[in-house]
């Protein structure tokens, strides 16, 4: 049976804290985040997959088209002024919700007792925007490396590969004078449905640090198939699985996803994802069967909470925290629930 945890009131915040503070000292800790996390500088848009099959099936093939441009584009515009860095107030917030999120999980890495584990999180998104690049470029290089899947290695033409390969990795740093080796705590990066920093040439992703071009103002229809083509990413229509089992990369991501929630003592933590994508919530069903896994999902309010409540009933690894009636967990308390955990004791409740 699913927990529902309500955070209101000093008892019940506790209880959440302790909760929280249990799984980071001794799970592979797990993260996957959706939409909500980047609003507002990027839209809600609702059921959008929906609306695109709806009109697929209705032979509106051109509508359905016009419908993937717009989406796009409200994730294109933000992300384009993040790589141009142009002072946008949303984009702003958005990013220093970030920043503070990897300031809080590179707290609780240092911080962990125990030595059996790396000094490593996952971040699953299924956000093609920056954000969580653009909010790196914050912190130092020294205290805390990104994992993105590229490997940077030495090369004239100064291009990046993409292989899921690359993930997973540690770093260590020695000393020069007195021989110690001290792992440097990491985050991988994993985006289940792609980027807009991916760009595909042939067989391969590499990385792409130049803005996207922007889609006319009245496109033909030439127009929007180019505009479309240029980004390397999974769109949000009912054959999407279908694509990504027959396109390897995607495929190894979904995979990836699976086979760390099937890890012993593993933790994962739900943060603006709706679960609508049905193939990430058949995976993450599948993977309950694991009795040491531990889902806690933050639901952004009472209405959200009753849906998850819902479709995890029947598992009893499964922690729901709720805001109290009226409120809503966004990502501002979010980071603050998190921060309040990240200590290394705590009364038993």
């Amino acid at each position: 049976m699913t927990n529902i945890k309500t955070y209101d009131g000093d008892v019940e915040k506790q209880r959440i804290h302790y909760l929280l503070q249990r799984a980071f000292q001794s799970a592979n800790i797990n993260l996957l985040i959706g939409s909500g996390a980047s609003y507002p500088a990027i839209k809600l848009v609702g059921n959008i997959e929906k609306e695109i099959n709806d009109l697929l099936e209705a032979d509106k093939e051109q509508e359905a088209k016009e419908k993937k441009c717009t989406f796009v584009q409200t994730i294109q515009t933000p992300t384009n002024q993040l790589i141009k860095d142009e002072k946008m107030d949303d984009n702003d917030k958005v990013k220093s919700y970030y920043t503070e999120l990897l300031n809080i999980l590179m707290t609780i890495l240092i911080k962990r007792k125990t030595k059996l584990l790396p000094i490593q999180a996952t971040i699953f998104t299924t956000n093609y925007d920056l954000f969580i690049e653009k909010s790196f470029e914050n912190l130092p290089f020294q205290s805390l490396r990104l994992n993105d899947g590229f490997g940077r290695f030495p090369s004239l033409k100064n291009k990046f590969e993409f292989s899921p390969e690359n993930f997973f990795e540690t770093t260590s740093s020695r000393g020069q004078l007195y021989d110690y080796k001290v792992e440097i705590p990491s985050i991988n990066l994993i985006k289940l449905h792609g980027s807009m920093s991916w760009k595909r040439e042939e067989k391969i992703i590499l990385y792409r640090v130049e803005p996207t071009d922007e889609l006319p103002v009245t496109p033909s229809e030439d127009e929007q198939t180019t505009y479309l083509d240029q980004f390397t990413v999974v769109l949000p229509q009912k054959h999407k699985f279908r694509e990504t089992v027959l396109d390897r990369f995607y495929y190894d991501l979904l995979r990836t996803y699976a086979n760390q929630l099937d890890e012993k003592n593993t933790l994962l933590i739900v943060f603006g994802f709706s679960f609508t994508d049905e193939h990430i919530r058949e995976i993450t069903k599948r993977a309950l069967k694991n009795p040491t896994l531990k889902i806690i999902i933050f639901a952004f309010d009472l209405a959200s909470a009753l849906f998850f409540g819902n479709e995890f009933k029947k598992y009893n690894n499964v922690d729901i925290v709720q805001p109290a009636d009226g409120a809503t967990i966004g990502f501002e308390i979010f980071n603050i629930i998190l921060k309040e955990s990240s200590g290394t004791s705590s009364n038993e409740m």
